[in-house]
């Protein structure tokens, strides 16, 4: 029987912290180690935590608080270093699981030995725990983050076509194995976004796979440290200049992508050649957007359309109204 852990990271979250640590509690599976690490919060999360250990006399929940603030990178990678289990489950601190979530995600791994990582689907609330509806894309899934249409329930597996173009799921629906986290562990560089570089991770080995079943409540408010930026208030999105949200997004992309070439060795020519492209790609794109140059951007986008799945004619439009906001 496979050993769970969960790497759970916290900040100033004394708002939403207890019921997700209810909801970690009363999972129908019992899960066998929580690791919870706080970068340093101000409010009292810290407190909450332990008088919630203490309470309900969790020996094997585990709190590390860090000293100064490491930012939450660091802070997950810290999380995640110090589980022990076979399968580790990633946790933000204001969502709340489905009390089946841990039992049915492992039963995924312990009934098929290719699956080195999976996401499972999700549905956004409010701070109200209020469900927010997303009108469904034809041929779309997961509140539209894959394109492709998959049925309720069904497991499916990820290429790194698909994976190296965008990520499918908010992190805290991820689960992996142990060899993931090893190599995670041994080669990352903390520059690319924890869940995604471990979805690539287990991409590279070809094992990476998406449950069509939402059990997370991904809560959606004004403090989330990483947010889904198409749900981002239109208020924010005014107030704030559009051209640098492009351009420092484009950063973050080209950043991730160039810092993988750690992984270079679990690469077949295939999957080679998808991450130069996709290298090649992303370093131009950002060049463009620094330049405001709208002709080498739609080039680009003319150029790479057949090969590049994140492309869509809303995300040229986007890059081309980017450049021209002031």
């Amino acid at each position: 029987m496979s050993k769970v852990s969960v790497a759970l990271a916290t900040f100033n979250g004394e708002k939403y912290i207890l019921k997700q640590l209810r909801s970690l509690l009363f999972q129908g599976r019992t899960i066998d180690e929580v690791i919870i690490c706080d970068d340093a919060s101000s409010d009292n999360t810290v407190n909450i935590i332990k008088d919630f250990i203490e309470q309900n006399r969790l020996s094997n929940w585990h709190l590390h608080v860090n000293s100064e603030n490491i930012g939450f990178l660091k802070n997950f990678k810290k999380a995640i270093e110090n589980t022990t289990g076979d399968i580790i489950f990633l946790c933000d601190q204001d969502d709340i699981w489905n009390k089946t979530k841990v039992g049915a995600m492992v039963n995924r791994f312990e009934s098929d030995e290719r699956i080195k990582a999976i996401y499972s689907g999700f549905k956004f609330i409010d701070e109200n725990d209020n469900i927010i509806r997303i009108h469904k894309k034809i041929m779309h899934s997961n509140n539209n983050l894959i394109k492709l249409r998959i049925e309720p329930f069904e497991t499916v597996k990820i290429d790194f076509l698909t994976i190296s173009s965008h990520n499918i799921s908010p992190g805290c629906t991820l689960a992996f194995t142990r060899e993931v986290k090893d190599i995670y562990l041994s080669k990352t560089k903390s520059i690319c976004v924890h869940d995604w570089e471990l979805a690539l991770i287990a991409s590279f080995l070809d094992g990476l796979y998406f449950f069509n079943t939402p059990l997370t409540n991904y809560r959606l408010h004004s403090k989330n440290t990483i947010g889904l930026s198409e749900l981002v208030s239109i208020r924010n999105r005014i107030q704030t200049n559009r051209h640098n949200i492009c351009l420092n997004k484009a950063k973050e992309i080209n950043s991730c992508l160039q810092a993988l070439d750690v992984y270079h060795d679990l690469l077949d020519e295939d999957k080679m050649q998808i991450l130069n492209k996709r290298c090649e790609f992303a370093s131009m794109r950002l060049d463009a957007l620094n330049k405001k140059d709208t002709l080498k951007i739609c080039k680009l986008y003319k150029h790479n359309n057949s090969n590049y799945k994140a492309i869509t004619f809303k995300r040229i439009l986007a890059d081309i109204f980017c450049i021209f906001r002031k």
